[in-house]
């Protein structure tokens, strides 16, 4: 019985046996490039939770495969997916251009200003198929969230009628700021995408030049009140192609 022991217990701890232990922890395989590009070829456009997971493999299959993923990134997403995209892209603005929106328009530090990109998505668009009204409104979602909103204290000798209107006074003028701000960041996101996009194909939208020319509060009006009669003329202008 101690034999059949002493046996079972020299084999356990046998090299051969750790080296199968061993094997399991090794890194996967390198396949060349063209390989990789082979497989990542037959994964669907849509299929974003699978081209996601293999970018993370290593960084053959990253280099192979995150094209696909940019190349047009608004097709297979939703509202708040335009905005979580244009929060990335806002990174790529000229530094000239971050530093005029946070003087003139935000007038506070935004905090995706300061983000340094390690890889430019810019350069794998190649197809922008957008309509204003969605891409203005997710602008818009995405505004909330480029500072840290601070809690105000309120004074106590204020009685309720004050706080009131103080509040309703602060809801007006924040309105109004993020019109400004929404229509100041829809144009440079425009022009960010026209300048420095090498691989831009298509870039489809409504007209930019008519829409780049309304005020403040009229682009506000058309994106938000699409059925209102006021709003046909810009509805029916043409859309325009731009070929790159």
């Amino acid at each position: 019985m101690d034999n059949s022991s002493s046996s079972l217990s020299s084999q356990i701890s046998s090299p051969q046996i750790i080296s199968l232990q061993n094997s399991f922890n090794k890194p996967i395989p390198y396949l060349p490039p063209e390989i990789v590009t082979e497989i990542v070829s037959y994964i669907s456009e849509d299929d974003i939770k699978s081209l996601y997971s293999i970018i993370q493999i290593n960084k053959t299959w990253f280099n192979c495969s995150i094209h696909v993923l940019w190349k047009q990134p608004f097709k297979y997403t939703s509202l708040s997916g335009y905005s979580k995209l244009l929060k990335i892209y806002i990174w790529f603005l000229p530094e000239k251009t971050k530093m005029e929106l946070r003087k003139n328009v935000f007038k506070f530090d935004v905090k995706e200003f300061n983000k340094i990109p390690t890889v430019n998505y810019l350069n794998y668009l190649e197809n922008l198929e957008l309509e204003y009204r969605s891409l203005y409104w997710a602008i818009k979602l995405l505004l909330p969230t480029l500072k840290n909103e601070e809690k105000e204290e309120i004074e106590e000798e204020e009685n309720q009628v004050e706080i009131k209107e103080r509040k309703e006074k602060e809801e007006q003028e924040a309105k109004n700021l993020r019109k400004v701000q929404a229509h100041a960041l829809l144009k440079e996101l425009i022009k960010l995408y026209k300048e420095n996009c090498p691989k831009l194909k298509k870039f489809k939208m409504n007209d930019p030049t008519e829409h780049l020319k309304l005020s403040v509060d009229e682009l506000d009006h058309i994106c938000t009140n699409p059925t209102d009669q006021k709003t046909r003329f810009y509805r029916s202008r043409r859309k325009l192609i731009i070929s790159c």
